[in-house]
């Protein structure tokens, strides 16, 4: 049996071969769970971007798929997302027999006419997402812009809305739809808080606000590189949205400079998804059944992810992680937890005192005047890159004079779920 084999992770997605980044095109459909993704099917590097696809029944015991969509001679297919058209808007499928439909960014290659740019494509499955046929009026939506990527679409009241992203311009743009096909511009957000790199793979959605009647919208923004804890990572806004624009609670400022250290005050001052080192491209389930906001991210990050050694952590997706909303004082902050579909057993817990070091497999977890660290530096084969042996950490709110966290260790990574979850951290770790 191969080291690979050996080192294949036990709670999370992970291709058996091909190269794996973005989740995309995840939906909940007719009692099973899909996540298309980012794959290179030939190689285990970036490049020849396809859409790969696998299914689950519970979320963690997932079946690879041959490839759903394929990248061609003149376009590679970038990431996106997947609805199921109930009421057949679009028209790709009948009454009786709605689409599947997923819309992703085709990136036009040389030998096309559209060559250097980006532009919304649509296909559709009849099939259960089985088999894709690329929508023939292709592109829906064209900018003429060379970083226009990521669509993320919902329906909201009696239309279809996407989010997507001008990268290099640190903007979220939203568009509304009938049917799909034709797309008409609302609005922008952005640049705001962390805008040093790329803003990547944005996601919009409504949280119930825990222990309270009401409830906020979320966004989801993922940054590289320029991240809390350096490199590629997730940012969110919490705020109002009227199916139109999207209106952020406060903004604190906003960061351009590469040059920030990680410990700068106002990288700190945002709202961060994981202050880890590696969950990246964070995006949310379409039609859960029971109304759970269920998102994956990537387990990696943009600094390292070719250098990895090929040992099942190269490509693999973070635990599925259920959303929640907490108001804590003048603010909103996430909560996050393994779905509940993982076995209690699988995970560790522990309260950490003022002071406290527990060691876990080589890694340190470390309480310190209500500051919670991982420090993977120095562990297992974690000298493959200087970026990667790092220590990682975050303040937990109202830095109480101990802390409560959940952990869970897979083969190759860990994940920190501390204070009921309001503080993420997650890395990689080759043990």
């Amino acid at each position: 049996m191969s080291d690979r084999q050996h080192s294949r992770p036990r709670w999370h997605y992970a291709p058996r071969s091909s190269w794996m980044n973005d989740p995309n095109g995840l939906i909940h459909y007719a009692g099973t769970w899909h996540a298309f993704y980012q794959c290179n099917p030939s190689e285990t590097v970036w490049g020849n971007m396809s859409w790969g696809h696998a299914t689950s029944p519970d979320l963690l015991h997932w079946t690879e798929h041959p490839v759903a969509l394929w990248h061609t001679a003149t376009e590679q297919v970038y990431s996106g997302s997947c609805v199921f058209d109930a009421t057949n808007s679009s028209g790709l499928g009948s009454t009786d027999w709605p689409p599947l439909v997923a819309i992703y960014t085709a990136h036009y290659l040389p030998g096309s006419a559209r060559q250097g740019t980006e532009a919304q494509w649509l296909a559709y499955s009849l099939d259960g997402g089985s088999h894709w046929t690329p929508y023939p009026g292709n592109p829906v939506l064209d900018r003429g812009s060379a970083n226009f990527r990521d669509p993320k679409v919902f329906r909201h009241g009696d239309e279809w809305v996407m989010v997507a992203v001008e990268a290099e311009d640190q903007q979220v743009l939203i568009h509304t739809s009938p049917d799909l096909v034709h797309w008409r511009y609302r609005s922008s957000f952005g640049p705001a808080h962390a805008a040093a790199g790329a803003w990547e793979c944005p996601d919009l959605f409504e949280l119930p606000v825990d222990n309270d009647e009401g409830s906020k919208w979320v966004l989801l923004v993922n940054l590289n590189p320029g991240a809390v804890a350096g490199g590629s990572g997730c940012q969110y806004f919490v705020g109002d949205f009227d199916g139109v624009t999207f209106t952020p609670d406060a903004v604190v400022g906003v960061s351009t400079d590469r040059s920030l250290g990680l410990d700068d005050p106002l990288l700190r001052a945002y709202d961060w998804f994981d202050f880890g080192r590696d969950c990246y491209a964070v995006t949310s389930f379409a039609d859960v059944p029971d109304q759970r906001r269920i998102v994956l991210g990537w387990m990696n990050n943009w600094d390292y992810a070719h250098h990895i050694p090929l040992t099942g952590g190269r490509s693999m997706m973070t635990v599925p992680r259920e959303l929640g909303l907490v108001r804590l004082a003048d603010r909103y902050l996430l909560r996050q937890r393994p779905v509940r579909e993982l076995p209690a057993s699988a995970l560790l817990h522990h309260t950490l005192a003022d002071g406290d070091h527990v060691p876990l497999h080589g890694v340190a977890l470390e309480y310190h005047n209500g500051v919670l660290s991982l420090d993977r530096r120095g562990v297992g084969r974690g000298d493959f890159h200087e970026g990667f042996g790092t220590r990682q950490w975050a303040e937990i709110p109202e830095r109480p004079s101990s802390v409560t966290v959940e952990v869970l260790i897979d083969t190759c990574s860990i994940e920190v779920f501390a204070a009921a979850g309001l503080v993420t951290i997650s890395d990689l770790v080759f043990f």
